[in-house]
């Protein structure tokens, strides 16, 4: 339930523009269970999104 509340305020928080983040979990017999979301530090609009050397040294932090 955490990760879903974290998604709609991330959503929330993106006004008009388009907002991105990812979703960490575990497969088990076929069902991907969603346990937690992260918010990326990314710029987006209908046709694209622009993501900066920060958005990727954020990432690279999150995964190790």
């Amino acid at each position: 339930m955490t990760a879903l509340i974290k998604m709609m305020n991330h959503v929330k928080s993106g006004g008009d523009l388009e907002v991105m983040g990812l979703m960490q979990g575990k497969i088990i017999k076929e069902v991907f269970y969603v346990l937690d979301s992260f918010a990326l530090p990314i710029q987006g609009t209908e046709t694209r999104v622009i993501a900066t050397g920060e958005t990727s040294e954020w990432i690279s932090q999150l995964v190790t």
